[in-house]
């Protein structure tokens, strides 16, 4: 079965599941298992395939009667496929899970009723925690509020980030010279800056702790490559929007006690990660930026 190019004729969904997919099969059937159960069903499924063509054909067929799935293709690139996505999502809402992680029953329709009671917030954040409870992909802020400047850096992650359509195309969707498979050293980052120049257009994000997302904790293999990969993308972000020398500086003094307590307990490991992040966020805030300014298509 080949990616279906159009939907039949049908009342839009409430709400969009950008789903990007490369390389896994049996996580992505954990979430479409995940979404099978939920107790709101409005909503469909914009599956954009970076595999081989063919790859998921027989995991779509068997969820086909379950889920309403627009099944596309896209070259490599997690922004650039998201963008491919945004074009065909006809939901008022978008959200962006991996494909390795999976919803609580009652998520979307704790989405659709966070947005009927605050029609002032362009996006909304949450948490995502591993199946113990624990919280993965990051840390996040410790109470619902209003996101800015100042704690956009700790308000999740994308599989957490619900977002009003119009305000995603307002802003022209993500930065394809961020994130995972970008054309560039900067391999992350893409939904900070996404979520920045929402908030630079003056719309409205709200984090709410309680709106939980499950993914499993980033295995260790790898750590190092993926801090080093990581820190690149977050000092161009920085650059991108014009956070000064003191909040870099600010920003590298913690690496390095975090850095330093490390190495004090003898977690070589940790310390070694700290180090990459500094190295990788001075080396990314100092890349030139594109000429004219502005958001880059690529580099």
């Amino acid at each position: 079965m080949s990616p279906t190019p159009d939907l039949p004729s049908a009342p839009p969904p409430r709400l969009s599941l950008l789903v990007c997919t490369l390389g896994r099969s049996a996580q992505l059937e954990r979430l479409f298992d995940s979404l099978v159960a939920q107790t709101c069903r409005d909503f469909e499924v914009v599956l954009v395939d970076q595999n081989e063509p063919g790859v998921l054909d027989p995991i779509v067929a068997r969820y086909r009667d379950r889920l309403a799935i627009d099944h596309v293709r896209s070259q490599p690139g997690l922004s650039r496929a998201r963008n491919v996505g945004l074009a065909r999502c006809r939901g008022d809402l978008i959200a962006f899970p991996d494909d390795d992680c999976w919803y609580p029953d009652g998520l979307v329709a704790e989405v659709v009723r966070l947005f009927a009671h605050h029609p002032e917030a362009a996006a909304v954040t949450g948490r995502t925690l591993d199946a113990g409870g624990a919280e993965s992909l990051g840390a996040f802020l410790a109470f619902d509020q209003a996101v800015d400047r100042r704690n956009v850096w700790f308000a999740g992650n994308s599989n957490g980030l619900f977002v009003r359509r119009e305000a995603a195309r307002a802003i022209g969707g993500f930065d394809e010279s961020l994130g995972v498979g970008a054309p560039t050293p900067f391999r992350s980052g893409e939904e900070t800056d996404f979520l920045l120049r929402i908030l630079g257009q003056g719309r409205g994000v709200i984090f709410r702790h309680g709106l939980v997302v499950h993914h499993d904790q980033v295995a260790a293999a790898g750590r190092h490559k993926r801090a080093a990969d990581y820190a690149r993308g977050f000092g161009r972000v920085l650059r991108l929007h014009r956070y000064g020398l003191l909040y870099l500086g600010f920003r590298l003094a913690r690496f390095t006690a975090s850095g330093g307590r490390a190495l004090l307990r003898r977690d070589t490991g940790t310390a070694l990660d700290k180090a990459l992040w500094a190295i990788g966020t001075v080396s990314g805030y100092c890349a030139a930026r594109p000429a004219g300014g502005g958001v880059p298509a690529g580099e």
